[in-house]
């Protein structure tokens, strides 16, 4: 039980979705909706977790690095985490031993890539430009793992989820 083990959460949200589409010329405004998935935020902590509506098992976990630049600082203490890794055959494997193959979060994108290997092109993610005077971040992904990457090259978010 996760309330057990990190405590009440400071937030709970309801995950939305944005659907995907051509808007009509009247309404030129993104829609959005609510899904069943729900998110615990844990600012203290600098963790999110996405639970699936149905199941009430966990999808993601989501760990931020409170960098100056991107539209959540100052909203989630950071998550000193460290995810020791090495990549055989696209899946992430335990490496205590090799902390040069460890990612925290001062870890540049660019170190990330000497470790994991390149992953192409990112995803863009505007987090709403009326509300985030930093601009857009980019999303690159790796099995079971996305990566936000500031313009800067620090990481702002680190998403861990099964696939």
């Amino acid at each position: 039980d996760v309330w057990t083990e990190l405590g009440r959460p400071g937030g709970i949200h309801q995950k939305q979705v944005d659907q995907m589409g051509i808007h009509s010329a009247s309404d030129p405004r993104p829609r959005t909706t609510l899904c069943g998935d729900y998110f615990y935020n844990y600012f203290s902590r600098g963790l999110d977790i996405l639970f699936d509506g149905q199941t009430h098992k966990i999808k993601k976990f989501v760990l931020h690095t409170n960098y100056p630049g991107h539209a959540d600082f100052n909203s989630y203490m950071k998550c000193n985490f460290i995810i020791y890794c090495c990549n055989f055959g696209g899946s992430f494997h335990n490496d205590v031993n090799g902390s040069k193959n460890a990612i925290t979060p001062s870890t540049k994108w660019e170190q990330v890539k000497e470790i994991l290997g390149d992953c192409g092109r990112a995803a863009i993610q505007t987090h709403g430009s009326t509300s985030n005077p930093f601009g857009s971040t980019f999303v690159y992904g790796y099995p079971n793992v996305a990566f936000e990457v500031m313009k800067n090259g620090y990481i702002a978010t680190v998403t861990l989820f099964q696939s």
